[in-house]
């Protein structure tokens, strides 16, 4: 089938010629909610709902931009990202305290106009390693994987940053750098393990 050729020629053609590239991003500390929330805020929009290679030929033509921010956004280009993603509470007492984030996992969900921070359930690591096993009797090598592969530490387990970037020619250092600056710092670090450790005793 010539047709079916060409096709797939024309599309690693594109690929190559755009620098369809992927990445990885990771971390073991958890964001600040309300940085995060500032900087997806400035997350250049597409015009189309969906991006696809054709039309990132001209990429900075493909999006609209608020007043006043930034032409030049790390996230352009960016056609997908998906992963799990770790928030810190911002309150941990009172009315409004939301120390479930400490609990809770998110699964980060972006293609195109469409993008999505929704809670996953509990992260593995709110358990005891000899429950976490109970789940998984008839699937030892996924349990072993899980602490293979997600355990990011030992003292907050599978809590982690685990997030793909997928597009054209993406700049990894200024997507990680401004994710980074998302983080929270060594010391809102110290007040998280000090919060957390009220609230949930030393099992973190």
């Amino acid at each position: 089938d010539t047709s079916h050729e060409h096709s797939h020629e024309h599309k690693k053609t594109s690929h190559d010629k755009l620098g369809i590239s992927n990445f990885v991003y990771k971390a073991a500390i958890p964001f600040s909610p309300g940085r995060l929330l500032g900087l997806l805020n400035q997350w250049p929009v597409p015009i189309k709902e969906d991006l696809n290679i054709e039309v990132l030929e001209t990429p900075k033509a493909v999006y609209q931009f608020q007043e006043g921010l930034d032409s030049d956004s790390p996230f352009i280009g960016v056609l997908r990202s998906k992963g799990f993603c770790w928030m810190a509470p911002t309150k941990w007492t009172g009315l409004a305290e939301d120390t479930w984030r400490h609990e809770t996992a998110n699964y980060w969900s972006h293609a195109g106009k469409h993008f999505g921070i929704q809670t996953a359930g509990k992260w593995w690591a709110t358990l005891p390693k000899d429950r976490m096993k109970g789940y998984f009797e008839g699937n030892m090598k996924e349990y072993d994987r899980i602490l293979r592969e997600d355990w990011a530490s030992e003292e907050f387990g599978d809590r982690r940053q685990e997030i793909v970037f997928i597009g054209a020619s993406i700049d990894q250092k200024a997507i990680t750098d401004a994710l980074n600056e998302c983080l929270l710092t060594d010391e809102e670090m110290a007040v998280y393990r000090k919060e957390a450790e009220k609230v949930y005793g030393a099992a973190l």
